[in-house]
C-alpha cells in the first residue's frame, strides 16, 4: 500500500515537471516564427484493487504537440518571406544537396518561413533551412530554389504599334518619317525608320530606311517583307474617304518586318506592325490636318537582372527583372499529412515525417486541402502567454501537493518502522 502510494507521489512529480518544461518552452519561444505549443495532458495510471483495498496508480504524462494550430500572419517587408494560411508544411533541407525525389524521405519540414537569399542566391531561413520546390510547371523532384542562378534576360520586339496623322493634303511625292525603336534578341536597340511617301490617290507608300544599331552604329540590316527572301519592305496603304485605313497592300494588315542581317549577331527579327484595324480610325489616319505623330509602342526589353522575386499564392516563383521582364523559375509544393501531430520535431523548427504521421502529399497551394502561400508574411507562434503563465500556476501547485503526498508516505512508512521495532 505505502509503496503504491510512493510511486502515485512520483508518477505526479514526474508529470507536473513536465508540465513546466512544456510551459518553459512555449514562453521562450513566444517570438519563435512558426512555433507550434505543445500540451501536457495527464492520463491516470489504473492498478488493479478490490471492494477491500486499494492500490494508488498516479499519473503519467501525455504530450500533445499543436502542430495543426493556426498562427497569426503578421507582415514583413520581404517578398520571399512566406507564410501559409491553412494547412501544411514547406519542405526544406539543410544542405543545398537536392533530396532525392519528392518522396519527403530525405526532405524536413516547416512552417517558419523566414526565407531569404544567402551569399550564394538560395532561399534559407533564419534556423539554416534551405526552401525546396519544383520545376515551374510543377513537374520534377525537389531542389534549392536559387535566385542568383537565373540569368539575365532580353526579348526581342515582337509587335510595334503606331498612331499618326498622314496630310490628306500632302502633295504627291512628300516623305513623312516615323522612328521606331525596337530591341533585337541581344537587348540592343535598334532604330528602324519607316517612311510613308504621298501617292496619287491618296495613298501612301510605306518603305523601311537604313536600320541602326544603336550601340554600334552600324548599318547592314536588310528590311524585308514577311521573311529574309522577301522583297524589300514596300507597303501601299490605302485609305477610305472617311480618313480611316483601307487595306495595305489590298490586306487587312500590313505583312510581317524581317530585318536580318544585324552586325551584332543577333536573330532576326520579326515584327507585327500594328497601324491600326482597316476602318477604324485606331492607328494610321489621313485627314486633313499636319502630320501628326500620337504614339509609337515597341514591346521587348534590354538586358536586365534580377531585381525582385514575387510569390504567387500558389506557390509560383517568377523572378522580377530591372527590365520588366518576368519569368517562372520555380513552384513551391506545399506537404499536406493525414496526421499531423505525428509528425517528430527537430531542432530549428522543422518536422521529420514519421509512420504516425504519414508520407508527405505535395499540393499546389490553395489546392487539394493546403493552405495559400502569404507571400511578404510571417506565421507567429501559437503561444499564449497568460495560457502559459495560469498553466504554471497549476503545475507548480500540482508538483507541491505531489510532494506532500510523498512526504506523508515516507511518514507513514517511518511510522511503520518504528512500530516493528
Amino acid at each position: 500500500m505505502v509503496s503504491s502510494i510512493l510511486n502515485a507521489a512520483v508518477s505526479g512529480l514526474s508529470l507536473n515537471a513536465q508540465r513546466i518544461g512544456a510551459a518553459a518552452d512555449n514562453i521562450v519561444n513566444v517570438s519563435t516564427t512558426g512555433y507550434k505549443r505543445t500540451d501536457i495532458h495527464a492520463q491516470s495510471i489504473s492498478t488493479r484493487h478490490s471492494s477491500t483495498a486499494y492500490a494508488s496508480g498516479g499519473a503519467q504524462a501525455i504530450a500533445r504537440p499543436l502542430n495543426g494550430v493556426q498562427g497569426l500572419l503578421t507582415s514583413s517587408g520581404s517578398s520571399t518571406d512566406l507564410a501559409l494560411s491553412g494547412p501544411g508544411y514547406f519542405a526544406v533541407s539543410n544542405s543545398t544537396v537536392s533530396p532525392q525525389g519528392a518522396s519527403g524521405d530525405e526532405s524536413l519540414f516547416t512552417r517558419d518561413g523566414s526565407f531569404a537569399p544567402d551569399n550564394r542566391g538560395y532561399l534559407v531561413n533564419t534556423s539554416g533551412y534551405y526552401l525546396l520546390a519544383q520545376k515551374p510547371d510543377g513537374s520534377g523532384g525537389l531542389s534549392p530554389v536559387n535566385i542568383k542562378a537565373i540569368g539575365g534576360t532580353a526579348e526581342a520586339t515582337s509587335t510595334t504599334r503606331v498612331g499618326a496623322n498622314l496630310p490628306a493634303a500632302a502633295s504627291v511625292g512628300e516623305r513623312f518619317s516615323i522612328n521606331v525603336r525596337a530591341t533585337d534578341s541581344l537587348g540592343n536597340d535598334l532604330d528602324i525608320p519607316l517612311n510613308f511617301e504621298a501617292q496619287a490617290g491618296g495613298a501612301y507608300r510605306l518603305s523601311v530606311g537604313a536600320v541602326t544599331e544603336t550601340a554600334s552604329g552600324a548599318t547592314p540590316a536588310v528590311a524585308r517583307e514577311g521573311s529574309n527572301a522577301g522583297p524589300s519592305y514596300d507597303v501601299v496603304v490605302q485609305f477610305s474617304a472617311d480618313g480611316a485605313v483601307a487595306s495595305f497592300d489590298g490586306g487587312a494588315q500590313p505583312p510581317v518586318l524581317n530585318i536580318s542581317g544585324l552586325a551584332s549577331g543577333a536573330d532576326e527579327l520579326n515584327i507585327q506592325l500594328d497601324l491600326g484595324q482597316v476602318g477604324s480610325a485606331d492607328g494610321l489616319t489621313r485627314y486633313g490636318a499636319e502630320f501628326t505623330l500620337a504614339s509609337v509602342q515597341s514591346d521587348g526589353a534590354r538586358f536586365g537582372a534580377v531585381s525582385n522575386v514575387n510569390i504567387a499564392s500558389d506557390g509560383r516563383v517568377a523572378a522580377v527583372f530591372d527590365n520588366g521582364e518576368t519569368r517562372a523559375i520555380a513552384r513551391i509544393p506545399i506537404a499536406t499529412f493525414t496526421n499531423p501531430s505525428g509528425l517528430s520535431a527537430e531542432t530549428g523548427g522543422v518536422y521529420r515525417a514519421t509512420d504516425a504521421s504519414g508520407a508527405p502529399t505535395y499540393q499546389q497551394g490553395g489546392a487539394g486541402g493546403a493552405g495559400q502561400v502569404q507571400s511578404g508574411a510571417l506565421e507567429q507562434s501559437t503561444t499564449d502567454l497568460g495560457t502559459e503563465f495560469v498553466n504554471l500556476i497549476v503545475a507548480e501547485t500540482s508538483y507541491r501537493a505531489s510532494l506532500e503526498v510523498l512526504k506523508a508516505a515516507d511518514q507513514l512508512s517511518k511510522s511503520l518502522l518504528d512500530e516493528i521495532a
